[in-house]
């Protein structure tokens, strides 16, 4: 898109659907490898997730949880880029027929400061989530993993099946959820899209008996995933840290691994403990880490995976750089397939 081609004050507006079709999980998954190595080398400018506590975390959890409004800035260098993601979080919101998670990503142009495009941010963190948790299962899991568990059959279990599907020569799924017709619905459709068999658990425990690859994408406010059910060689995706998989795997795996320790040392043992990633304070520190994705395993400084044998974990609560590299990508690939709506907003 050249300046003469728009008014600058008309924006491309991406809606869920779109942004669905547009990016695929290749794509994602590609675009997360990229933004970890631009982040490694210091071509990111980010902030950590600016947070908007609505009710006290700390204290009795209301009807439909603890609400927190959040905003994820970040500039990407070599794409020209910067974004912002506008994020509401209510883990219990599907009582009321709303999502848990819902939020909107303004992409703006780095050279004039002009906004670009409003994109579905929520479809985004579903994808982009499902990215690095398959980045981290890149480094941390065994090449030949073919077996996944997923625990939760919601969307970010739907993404992260279709990341894990990029990297790993997927054969079979198990799922668990706590809702029948949700694992019923999930083994139906990615069966049928990724052409693998799909068995359903009766728990959590026989779900992971035999995985090579475990998801955990839960809204649950306690572990469902206990350290002792883990086999040895098996590799963990912790979507929301140690809120729903129990700590010790942080401390009883061979390695636990985060995704960046400047954003992840905020819910280790920053102000975000008991807040956002379940922890209480104490509970664990930045040396019961083994290393970061972004500086320290990608770049070659310490090794990933070492033998078949190890339990690994990864956890990573999201990076703004994520959001706002995805967007970006989302809006390039609508202009090419000329996608979306344009509005003028000034």
């Amino acid at each position: 898109m050249s300046k003469g081609d728009r008014h600058p004050g008309e924006i491309l507006v991406i809606n869920r659907t779109e942004v669905e079709e547009l990016l695929s999980p290749q794509a994602c998954v590609e675009r997360v490898l990229d933004t970890f190595r631009w982040v490694g080398s210091g071509e990111v400018e980010q902030t950590n997730p600016v947070n908007l506590y609505v009710h006290d975390r700390l204290g009795p959890e209301p009807e439909y949880g603890h609400g927190v409004v959040q905003a994820f800035p970040a500039m990407i260098r070599p794409l020209h880029r910067a974004a912002v993601k506008w994020l509401g979080s209510y883990r219990k919101n599907p009582g009321r027929d709303l999502p848990a998670i819902s939020a909107l990503d303004l992409v703006t142009d780095i050279e004039t400061g002009m906004p670009l495009a409003l994109v579905d941010g929520t479809s985004v963190t579903n994808m982009r989530t499902g990215g690095h948790a398959a980045v981290g299962a890149k480094y941390m899991a065994r090449p030949e993993s073919e077996t996944v568990a997923i625990i939760g059959c919601g969307n970010e279990g739907r993404t992260h099946l279709r990341a894990l599907g990029v990297l790993f020569p997927i054969r079979r799924v198990v799922a668990f959820d706590i809702h029948e017709s949700a694992a019923a619905s999930f083994a139906e459709e990615m069966g049928n899209e990724l052409g693998v068999t799909v068995d359903i658990a009766s728990s959590v425990e026989a779900a992971v008996a035999g995985a090579d690859i475990i998801c955990v994408v839960t809204t649950a406010p306690q572990p469902v995933l206990m350290e002792p059910w883990v086999e040895a060689g098996t590799h963990v995706c912790a979507a929301t840290g140690f809120r729903d998989v129990d700590k010790t795997c942080a401390t009883a795996f061979d390695k636990w691994a985060v995704g960046w320790y400047r954003r992840d040392l905020e819910w280790v043992e920053g102000p975000e403990v008991g807040r956002i990633g379940g922890l209480q304070p104490g509970d664990l520190w930045k040396d019961d880490i083994y290393a970061d994705i972004a500086s320290e395993i990608m770049p070659g400084l310490r090794p990933g995976r070492d033998g078949d044998e190890e339990r690994t974990i990864m956890t990573h609560m999201g990076m703004p750089a994520l959001d706002a590299a995805a967007a970006a990508l989302v809006f390039d690939l609508a202009l090419e397939a000329d996608a979306g709506t344009w509005i003028r907003v000034f």
